[in-house]
């Protein structure tokens, strides 16, 4: 049986990716077993393989002590990723200082590692590699928002846990401003106008997860502008109100100007009419998380992180 406490470093891992560092004899299917039948636990609790880690937390794995590798080495492999064509297409930073990083997430990226998701093609490693790069004895930042995974634009990281703290306070008491922009088939049906809808989550099996518009359902609220239309799309800049999964997409669909290229909430009919005849054109989702705005958690000053607008946003209307 190998115990150790969780310090720093570890802080916001999630447990497989943990578990794969230290006991780096074992397969993934291994350590998953481990995780299921009860020889991983996390102060005397079993635990699922998703649990994110806390700092102080106990950790005890039921393994033979020489499988495991009692410190975490990313470096060697870190070092490694952020030479790669793969981190300098995917990682582009927009804002950094000793606390914060913000980055301009493409279109395709996943966020953090999940199944399919563990070679280190996601966010939370590049940044990782990025921040062992300049100190090898860094730690793991924390997301501090999400942006789906064909959803472009800025997404804000956390280096420690102090920021953190600041951030989600901030964020409660509604501090922050997000503004995306997207385009739409159809026009939605009015210029400019802030609708609110309850919104209920629907598990539909054998395609997923998929949220719908319910007069029962959690309070979501948008507001949008149209900046330009024609040929049947429009370009809007959206404000976020409340923070419902795939709230924009749900309610522009809901006003009859579903987003383009939205495989889950959009027309497949207009959108294959688009693409087809424009075969350049990048085929993708059309909502780009564009402005972020926030005060700053050590100064408090006003921060501002913009993201150019993709030029297919701009191209495809004309």
């Amino acid at each position: 049986m190998i115990t150790i406490t969780a310090g720093p470093s570890e802080n916001g891992s999630r447990l497989d990716r943990f578990l794969r560092k230290r006991l780096p004899l074992l397969g993934l299917s291994q350590v998953y077993g481990l995780i299921r039948k009860g020889a991983v636990r996390i102060d005397d609790k079993k635990v699922k393989q998703d649990h994110r880690i806390k700092e102080g937390e106990l950790i005890a794995i039921d393994v033979n002590e020489s499988e495991f590798e009692a410190e975490a080495k990313p470096q060697n492999a870190m070092a490694k990723l952020v030479k790669t064509d793969f981190f300098k297409r995917n990682f582009k930073i927009l804002f950094e200082d000793s606390g914060l990083i913000a980055c301009d997430k493409p279109a395709g990226l996943v966020v953090h590692p999940g199944s399919g998701h563990l070679g280190h093609d996601n966010l939370i490693d590049l940044a990782t590699a990025y921040i062992l790069s300049k100190d090898e004895n860094g730690g793991t930042p924390v997301l501090m928002h999400r942006l789906d995974r064909d959803t472009s634009g800025v997404i804000l990281l956390a280096k420690n846990k102090g920021v953190v703290r600041v951030l989600h306070d901030d964020m409660r008491a509604g501090k922050f401003t997000k503004q995306y922009i997207t385009v739409c088939h159809n026009r939605p049906p009015e210029f400019e106008d802030t609708v609110t809808f309850g919104m209920k989550r629907t598990d539909r099996r054998g395609s997923g997860m998929k949220m719908h518009v319910d007069d029962d359902g959690g309070e979501s609220s948008t507001t949008y502008k149209i900046l330009e239309y024609q040929n049947n799309l429009s370009r809007l800049e959206v404000l976020l109100h409340t923070g419902k999964t795939h709230q924009i997409r749900v309610h522009m669909s809901h006003l009859n100007a579903p987003v383009l290229g939205d495989e889950r909430y959009g027309d497949k009919g207009l959108d294959d009419k688009l693409f087809n005849s424009k075969k350049s054109l990048n085929r993708r989702l059309y909502l780009h998380a564009h402005k972020l705005s926030f005060p700053h958690p050590l100064t408090k000053k006003a921060v501002t992180v913009t993201a150019p607008v993709p030029k297919e946003f701009v191209s495809v209307i004309g």
